[in-house]
């Protein structure tokens, strides 16, 4: 399970890196030539130097990443100078209303020139495009329904993911539950037998049996006599046997674990138990 949840994580991550290609979308890119400077692109796309620090005008590295503005003095050939679309629409539908405009209103043409060329209308055109503050991923939100589809596969790679995360670690709880329990019986079953052990006895005075649910912490401890001995059994010494495993679950003095009353299956002596938190007292 957990390999499969970290062959899952990578395309978990490609699909949260896939908006770009949307974004790519929303942007017209032009080459960078040799001698060019960011200023001199601006002014080339934009007609205005200053744009060049503007969230909508981005250059990209030959990588694909787009390069911070603080690095804007470095820029390369072969490189690209991209601006929105939406600004650069914008922009030739003002100048179109500011030719229009000159035939009949030359003092307001030169007024909305006069803005032009230091960039304002770009910020009053596009109010949505400057409060995203420079944030790509904000513009490529706004495209088609190719982000639904990238929600729906992300979802769809995302949710199996997490599945897998919960089952691993249901797992690896019980796994871990498993141990403790078989841990505790083995320390019950040297408990119990220590006062039966005879000098130079080849052979152990109890088997033991550690049995377990497939799900949950309810287990079985079944006690069962040594070869050639009757002890321990319920039909003839239920109140001995009572009275050991009393003496061992005080031995012990574990307060994980709580005990049900004793029962016999065939030669066996079942003592039931339940995995617990620590606090509830024992009942015999």
């Amino acid at each position: 399970m957990r390999r499969l949840s970290r062959r899952a994580l990578p395309v978990v991550l490609m699909l949260a890196i896939a908006p770009t290609a949307v974004l790519a979308q929303s942007l017209v890119c032009h080459a960078i030539r040799r001698g060019d400077t960011a200023s001199h692109v601006a002014q080339r796309l934009t007609g205005n130097a200053r744009n060049k620090y503007q969230p909508w005008f981005q250059i990209k590295a030959a990588s694909g990443s787009f390069v911070p503005k603080s690095q804007y003095d470095r820029i390369r050939p072969g490189w690209q100078a991209c601006v929105i679309r939406r600004s650069t629409d914008t922009r030739s539908r003002k100048l179109t209303q500011v030719a229009a405009a000159e035939s009949s209103a030359p003092a307001e043409s030169s007024v909305i020139e006069a803005v032009e060329l230091s960039g304002a209308p770009e910020t009053v055109a596009e109010p949505a495009v400057l409060e995203a503050t420079g944030t790509l991923a904000t513009v490529g939100a706004a495209g088609s329904g190719a982000d639904l589809t990238v929600i729906w596969l992300g979802a769809a790679v995302a949710v199996p993911w997490f599945g897998w995360r919960v089952l691993d670690d249901a797992l690896d709880r019980r796994r871990r539950a498993r141990f403790v329990m078989r841990h505790f019986a083995d320390r019950f079953a040297r408990e119990f037998e220590r006062p039966l052990i005879q000098q130079h006895a080849a052979e152990r005075p109890v088997r033991v049996q550690f049995r377990s649910s497939r799900f949950g912490r309810r287990f079985d401890i079944l006690l069962a006599p040594g070869p050639s001995r009757r002890y321990p059994n319920l039909s003839d010494h239920k109140q001995n046997v009572e009275y050991d495993v009393s003496r061992v679950l005080q031995a012990l003095a574990d307060d994980s674990f709580v005990n049900g009353p004793l029962r016999a299956h065939d030669e066996w002596v079942v003592v039931p138990f339940q995995f617990q938190k620590p606090g509830p007292t024992r009942r015999v």
